[in-house]
């Protein structure tokens, strides 16, 4: 069972249980409780003669009470309370499967978002795709340059055979390969929102968004030959 159907079936449950716990509260434990013969009648009040005239019953809506004369106050008490602390702990149940379905929907979209296609990118690709982008930003105006700098980054996962499902993205996807490779998400999600900005947005882009591009480039530039050399290094090891 996938977690957001988890979470409808907590959901359901937790609605059912609540309804089924005001029901009771409401109720009351001698309403509950109270004894009927099957009829639907109250049984009779211990003590009455089948002889004795008896008062006519009141006019209503033909819902039937129990009959609380001879109850004990502390015996209601005790049920009262102990149906209060069952409402309680129910709540408290319910509240912390809620939590828990939330908590592991969150992890699972953290896992999707960092998720790596089955093809393999080596790291060097991307790296020269970034050297790319940041040549691009040097051409043209600054909306057509910042679109060229992160479409040169997803014709590198094209190019390597990178394909994705209709779940994410392109961008996702550029971004979920370039973490698998160690790349701050800052610089990424900078690089994103500027490609966004620059090719949806309606005011103009000026020289602030081409010099932003360029500084996110060369951060993913820099982690990328962090990695690279962190390769090299364990190759060398293990050679």
């Amino acid at each position: 069972m996938t977690v957001e159907r988890r979470g409808v079936a907590v959901g359901l449950g937790a609605v059912a249980t609540l309804l089924l716990a005001a029901w009771v509260s409401a109720a009351g434990p001698v309403g509950v409780f109270a004894r009927k013969d099957f009829s639907g009648k109250e049984s009779p009040t211990p003590g009455d003669d089948f002889g004795s005239v008896k008062a006519p019953p009141p006019k209503g809506d033909g819902i039937k009470t129990a009959d609380v004369r001879h109850a004990d106050p502390w015996i209601v008490d005790a049920v009262e309370l102990l149906m209060k602390l069952v409402l309680a702990i129910v709540v408290v149940i319910v509240l912390v499967a809620i939590g828990r379905a939330l908590l592991d929907r969150w992890r699972s979209r953290e896992a999707v978002d960092d998720q790596v296609s089955p093809t393999d990118i080596v790291p060097d690709v991307l790296l020269d795709a970034a050297v790319e982008g940041e040549r691009q930003l040097s051409r043209g105006t600054p909306a057509n340059a910042v679109i060229a700098a992160w479409v040169a980054l997803e014709d590198a996962c094209r190019s390597a055979g990178v394909r994705d499902d209709d779940s994410r993205t392109a961008a996702e996807l550029v971004t979920a390969v370039l973490r698998s490779h160690r790349v701050d998400r800052a610089p990424l999600d900078t690089l994103a929102a500027l490609y966004r900005e620059a090719r949806f947005s309606r005011h103009p882009i000026g020289e602030e968004q081409r010099t932003a591009a360029r500084e996110a480039l060369v951060r993913v530039q820099a982690d990328l030959r962090q990695t690279l050399a962190r390769l090299e290094h364990e190759r060398s090891v293990s050679r």
